[in-house]
């Protein structure tokens, strides 16, 4: 049935097990729940008003269902037999532990069951990258191709890793550079000597990957990448000051900036290169 209010897509709700109790093994039949038991959720009565939450987005999609269906899904309406009989029940099967359970949501009825499925906030999430943020979620829908599309980007990320930890290796220089920008904003920030060694700046690119993946590739595409290495380089000849967290001062000029205002005020003298304190800094930075 085509209808803008149905989608021609497929999701699969699936549980989110977590390792608790006296159950760890994932193997086990009682693991998340015994095998054949399962969970009812009616569409979700609001804790403050007492009264069904709409699943609705409109009145004009709330028209649509109850005419397919041929019945009244007005959740605002007083002893509404559909609503005080009707639920989506989820039973632990190992086809639900391993796949999920299937909707199909160009179904009008497996689009309503989904739709009373996301009353459940908290317990029933719709983003499977944001199951962390949910301490007490239960079960999450997942997309058809999320695993593979997960596995394309896992893929593709190993490759820009690998193709960018090859090409900073290749010099002292690059990675000393590269170091020196990833921490350039950070709190804890360091600064990579010129005397490093090249055992110890490739240990220490080594730690940026295990712990911050997406922070080594951004850094690496980083548009301003050339301008926060200049700025790097700047801070450690004394050129630019860092004054606290994050406010930096620059010799010869009585305002302070912040990173982000330091940053734009750098790129605007490099446009024409004529400002002398900027011209002082090119000196300064480039004197060894």
């Amino acid at each position: 049935m085509e209808s803008k209010f149905l989608k021609d897509k497929v999701v699969y709700l699936k549980p989110i097990p977590r390792s608790s109790g006296m159950v760890k093994d994932p193997k086990h039949i009682a693991y998340f729940k015994m095998e054949g038991a399962f969970d009812m959720y009616p569409l979700k009565i609001d804790e403050k008003t007492l009264k069904y939450i709409n699943p609705f987005s409109s009145e004009e999609e709330m028209k649509f269902f109850s005419e397919v269906l041929g019945e009244d899904l007005n959740p605002y309406k007083t002893n509404n037999t559909f609503w005080q009989k009707y639920f989506v029940r989820i039973v632990k099967t190992p086809e639900l532990m391993n796949v999920g359970k299937k909707f199909d949501l160009s179904d009008v009825h497996d689009a309503l069951a989904y739709k009373v499925l996301l009353t459940w906030k908290g317990e029933i999430i719709d983003n499977a990258d944001e199951v962390n943020k949910y301490p007490t979620a239960r079960y999450v829908f997942v997309d058809e191709k999320y695993e593979e599309n997960k596995a394309t980007e896992e893929l593709e990320e190993i490759f820009k890793i690998g193709t960018y930890y090859g090409e900073l290796k290749t010099s002292d220089k690059k990675m000393r550079e590269f170091i020196n920008v990833y921490y350039i904003n950070k709190p804890n920030r360091i600064s990579i000597p010129e005397d490093f060694t090249t055992k110890s700046l490739i240990m220490e690119l080594d730690k940026i990957i295990k712990k911050d993946k997406d922070g080594f590739i951004n850094t690496y595409e980083d548009p301003d990448f050339k301008t926060k290495a200049f700025i790097a380089k700047a801070i450690d000849k004394g050129a630019i000051k860092k004054l606290g967290v994050a406010t930096y001062a620059i010799e010869g000029v009585a305002s302070e900036y912040t990173f982000n205002e330091l940053l734009a005020q750098i790129k605007e003298w490099a446009k024409t290169k004529t400002e002398p304190i900027y011209a002082k800094m090119i000196a300064i930075v480039n004197n060894n």
